[in-house]
């Protein structure tokens, strides 16, 4: 019988890590079959901001697009292509990711999590870029308090969060408030 609660309790555990991977190398996501070949032209020829013809936009639009996929394996690389995106994205590129950097968050806060806090160093001026452009949006879009409005994105993000993930999501947040001079 302890074998078995014990044999119970470790797949219960591994089940667990299995769920919560970390955003993989992106040889990964490059060699998957279900990532698209947008998302693959994007991450090896990048996005020239110089010369935005609308093949380019329409490459761009087509990964932004798919950040909301239901693949939970293959969404990390989209937001991290996102993540790319925005530190270079002018006009109405950025405005675009401003909605989406808000949207993510508030319905997809795992898989953010799993870009912007990822252990790798090159990513790591991502969060201060994506906190940006969130609070960019709120401030846009917002139509009341703004303290109001900051309040209501982050109670969304907090409903599609895990536990392990709120952590993450609260720092994220905390400089979302920071760059709204929301000292409440």
């Amino acid at each position: 019988m302890l074998y078995r609660i014990t044999f119970v309790l470790i797949f219960c555990v591994c089940g667990f890590c299995g769920y919560a991977q970390e955003l993989q190398p992106p040889q990964f996501y490059l060699s998957r079959a279900d990532v698209s070949r947008d998302a693959k032209d994007y991450y090896t020829e990048g996005l020239n901001t110089e010369d935005l013809n609308k093949t380019n936009l329409h490459k761009a639009y087509s990964v932004l697009d798919s950040v909301f996929t239901d693949n939970d394996v293959t969404r990390p690389f989209y937001i991290l292509m996102a993540c790319h995106m925005l530190s270079q994205a002018e006009g109405e590129l950025l405005e675009e990711l401003k909605i989406i950097s808000r949207f993510t968050a508030e319905l997809q806060p795992g898989s953010l999590g799993q870009v912007l806090f990822s252990r790798e160093k090159a990513y790591s001026g991502y969060k201060t870029q994506w906190a940006k452009a969130m609070a960019s949006e709120i401030r846009i879009s917002c139509t009341s308090d703004l303290m109001a409005c900051f309040r209501k994105s982050r109670s969304e993000a907090l409903q599609h969060c895990n536990e392990s993930d709120k952590m993450h999501l609260e720092t994220l947040y905390n400089m979302v408030r920071k760059d709204l001079n929301l000292f409440q």
